[in-house]
């Protein structure tokens, strides 16, 4: 969990930087935050003093303001952020004179659901709600964009348990999804009943059809993961040959492809690693400018559970 008091260790990266700005922005009255006020908090939280420690032994310059670079690095990184999520129809903030603003309508944006997710974890929304299963919709939602949707040729089926509508059972809930596909021809029938076969780690498929509608099509499978644990799970979603040899009667006509879901920001040193581990990467600004038609009931269930958390921010109970 983001802490909302005090200004960031000058020691994390610019991405913790941009969502700490992100979510000053989201508190202040003013609805804003400068780079000049930034600086200066900086300054009064003594970041000198804490990089001229970490850098002791290292030639580092004490006598240097390191406040500005930094602050000038998160708004390099908030720039960045807008241009990844495809410009100002998505993300939810006006950076304009080195002042990051709030748009009229930022409550209620794709984006600031994924960045409170990520900040404050799935359990602080409305009684009631699961943020982590509405996480996952929106990720089915953004892979049938990735894929060229929404249209009559993408589809998407959310896997991961408890399934709020797909069957709850693991074998009835597969051979359905293979039958939706036209792949796999079921559940294989002599596997043993395991202890995580509730959703074997996969969270959501989408798939490009052919006209023809035969076997051998683009699949994707993915793997949400929520928590500040994320790291931990990049690899937890076996790759796609051992899932579908394991659990499934047949093979697809072509194996599918592994893609991992975060509604983080994550940072470039861990970028190419968390691709190679966990597959193609949608993290918030891919997530938030992919899936671009929600419809009308999980959106509103995005709103209830973002307006819920930004009371609880604004009111200082978050």
């Amino acid at each position: 969990m983001i802490d909302t008091t005090n200004p960031p260790s000058p020691t994390v990266s610019p991405e913790y930087h941009a969502d700490f700005l992100e979510l000053s922005a989201l508190k202040s009255q003013g609805r804003m935050v400068s780079i000049h006020e930034y600086i200066r908090d900086l300054k009064l939280g003594n970041v000198d003093e804490t990089l001229a420690d970490s850098q002791e032994g290292d030639n580092g310059d004490g006598d240097t303001d390191q406040g500005e670079p930094l602050a000038e690095a998160a708004f390099d990184e908030l720039d960045d952020r807008m241009k990844a999520c495809g410009g100002d129809t998505v993300y939810p903030f006006i950076i304009d004179s080195n002042v990051l603003k709030l748009r009229n309508d930022a409550d209620v944006r794709l984006y600031t659901f994924l960045a409170l997710l990520s900040w404050f974890g799935k359990g602080v929304g409305p009684k009631g709600t699961n943020g982590e299963k509405l996480f996952e919709e929106v990720c089915a939602n953004a892979a049938v964009g990735y894929l060229g949707g929404p249209g009559p040729q993408v589809k998407q089926y959310v896997f991961g348990f408890p399934r709020r509508v797909e069957p709850k059972g693991f074998k009835a809930a597969l051979d359905k999804l293979c039958g939706e596909m036209g792949e796999g021809q079921g559940h294989h029938k002599s596997r043993p009943k395991l202890p995580h076969e509730k959703d074997a780690k996969l969270d959501i498929v989408a798939w490009r059809e052919f006209h023809d509608q035969r076997q051998g099509k683009l699949i994707t499978f993915g793997q949400c993961a929520t928590g500040a644990d994320w790291i931990d799970k990049v690899t937890e979603l076996p790759q796609t040959v051992d899932w579908c040899t394991t659990w499934m009667a047949d093979r697809p006509g072509a194996w599918p492809v592994r893609s991992f879901f975060v509604p983080h920001r994550i940072d470039r040193t861990n970028w190419f690693d968390t691709c190679v581990k966990g597959g193609i990467l949608h993290d918030r600004c891919r997530i938030a400018s992919l899936a671009i038609e929600l419809g009308a009931d999980l959106s509103g269930q995005i709103s209830a559970w973002s307006a819920h958390v930004l009371q609880g921010v604004r009111g200082g109970t978050l």
